[in-house]
């Protein structure tokens, strides 16, 4: 969505709003991208247009304005502009107004002042028809057309961003880009890397084009080091993605297959979308994914088989789970074996929500070359790292490098990358950690007779909810809830309502989770069993290395023992 100029959002005459619907408008909002609204099927007896729009402007936003006064492209509007659209533009244009109440105001006359508004999302412009009859599609285009302006700019320098990752039937990697400034032509490089083709895709059939401009939709091969939000040339990366898969599940293949065959196959689906964050774990020999939902994996199974010939299922998906602290630690690591050496302190802080892995250091350079420090950050970059509890992945913590020690004959690039894991371990080992589960937000729209019901439901289920709010007898819930909890209910609720509920999720976040000991107790972890993730350290005495486990090697430290 961030690669839009401007959405048009359909919405059924006969449903009005639905949780998916929902959904999408709050996901153009999020990009801040401006909206157009079609409210289809009125060629149905059931359809009310008047009643969907005011709909609209209740739940969305009381700037969705009726444009059905306008007729054609040429300024020839008929009928009169409507009060509420005037009291819009108002606001910012004290001279319509003033037009308004002479009676000389059209349409024509404020264009511009409407372009601002759609583009700066002050007007969600609406109109309906019917795709099925054609009715009202050439005047809502029409409209379209002459109120949606872009201003790219070809002299501008190279900018864009990576929309999408495709390969092509011959395996080719395709790197789509949205070009919003400049031009850039086949042999140019982009980024250190040489452009091989640019196509013009539509649908699965494409053209080879000398040249892409601003503005552009066009798919590079020979650009492969991009990912989906990167940007090229000038251009920013993508702000991070709204959705974010709260579930992972198993992939199940027949064991003939070899597994190097399938890492392969992965690989690919996960560099078209790397949400789905393929997760390989050697000691169980078990590959798994993240995934958003049930339906996912259909479509997942479906597209490797067609592309790759292979036939895979899935495990019940499970809740992805995270781990952090909740204060500051200390953690040493130390890394000796013969003829290497490598020694780093660090401290571990609680970060803010949602923030990730994320690395500061008070380490003089008197204590460790600067060369050294950028390494020790790239590693603590690098990694996943695992939590105590769970095994789960570590977030929200900063990592502050405070102390280390290099040898200089003994040491190598690779001796601060063990002493580094081997430090964050140790310290994990001693922190108060806890287990952070994932959340949604939710929408529930059942008629009035089922809330009741349904806020039971939220009870047993751990949610946290507003008031319901009723309108023509439909009754509307929003609140929070653990994904755990919820993953499901869409089911249960269309079973009670017999098809006349619906809900919408939409990942929030995580928090600290509900039943921390269950899940803990039923992940059944071993951190000191874990060894792909030690958290003792390796020392060196008179030519023998030998090991010291992470609640006495702070005795051998020689960061602390210099100080």
């Amino acid at each position: 969505m961030e690669v839009l100029d401007y959405g048009i959002l359909l919405v059924s005459g006969t449903d009005g709003i639905q949780g998916h619907t929902e959904t999408i408008w709050n996901l153009l909002r999020k990009y801040r991208i401006p909206v157009f609204l079609f409210i289809n099927k009125l060629d149905r007896d059931t359809a009310d247009y008047e009643a969907v729009l005011k709909s609209l402007q209740e739940r969305f936003s009381p700037a969705v304005c009726d444009m059905s006064f306008l007729t054609d492209s040429a300024g020839t509007d008929g009928g009169s502009v409507p009060e509420q659209l005037v009291m819009l533009a108002a606001e910012d244009h004290e001279e319509i107004l003033e037009q308004y109440l002479d009676g000389t105001l059209n349409a024509a006359g404020m264009e511009e002042s409407l372009r601002s508004m759609i583009r700066s999302g002050r007007l969600y412009p609406c109109m309906g028809g019917s795709a099925a009859t054609g009715e009202g599609i050439d005047r809502f285009l029409q409209m379209f057309y002459r109120f949606a302006v872009t201003d790219y700019r070809e002299e501008d320098p190279l900018r864009g961003i990576v929309y999408k990752v495709r390969h092509d039937s011959q395996g080719e990697r395709l790197t789509f880009v949205k070009l919003t400034g400049g031009q850039i032509s086949v042999k140019d490089s982009v980024d250190g890397e040489k452009v091989h083709q640019i196509r013009m895709y539509c649908g699965d059939r494409f053209t080879a084009v000398p040249q892409a401009s601003a503005g552009d939709l066009a798919a590079f091969t020979g650009i492969t080091s991009k990912k989906p939000g990167d940007g090229i040339g000038t251009g920013p990366s993508a702000p991070e993605k709204v959705i974010q898969p709260a579930l992972r599940a198993k992939v199940l293949f027949d064991e003939e297959i070899p597994v190097r065959n399938m890492l392969e196959i992965f690989s690919i689906l996960e560099a078209e979308d790397p949400a789905l964050h393929v997760e390989w774990e050697e000691s169980l020999k078990q590959l798994s994914i993240h995934i958003l939902g049930k339906i996912q994996l259909e479509i997942l199974a479906s597209e490797i088989e067609k592309r790759f010939g292979v036939t895979v299922s899935f495990g019940t998906p499970e809740v992805v789970y995270k781990e952090t602290i909740t204060e500051p630690v200390c953690g040493y690591g130390h890394f000796e074996p013969l003829r290497h050496y490598a020694e780093v302190a660090i401290r571990l802080e609680p970060g803010d929500p949602g923030s990730g892995i994320t690395f500061q250091s008070e380490c003089h350079v008197d204590r460790l070359a600067v060369n050294y420090q950028n390494l020790i950050r790239t590693h603590v970059m690098e990694k996943r790292h695992k939590g105590v509890l769970m095994g789960a992945e570590l977030t929200d913590v900063t990592v502050v490098l405070t102390d280390g020690r290099s040898h200089v004959k003994h040491t190598e690039g690779g001796d601060f990358r063990e002493s580094l894991y081997r430090a964050v371990r140790q310290g994990l080992m001693k922190a108060n950690s806890v287990v952070l589960e994932p959340y949604y937000d939710f929408t529930i729209t059942v008629p009035e007779e089922y809330a009741g019901r349904v806020l039971t439901d939220m009870g047993r289920y751990h949610g946290e909810f507003a008031p319901p709010e009723i309108r023509n007898h439909t009754a509307e819930i929003s609140g929070q809830g653990p994904v755990s909890e919820l993953m499901n209910y869409g089911e249960e609720l269309a079973g009670f309502t017999k098809g006349r509920g619906s809900v919408s999720f939409r990942f929030s976040g995580y928090r600290p989770c509900h039943n921390q000991e269950e899940v803990v107790s039923r992940a059944a972890y071993d951190p000191d069993s874990d060894t792909e993730n030690p958290s003792y350290s390796v020392f060196c005495s008179k030519g023998t290395s030998f090991v010291v486990n992470w609640d006495q090697a702070e005795q051998y430290m020689h960061c602390l023992r210099s100080k």
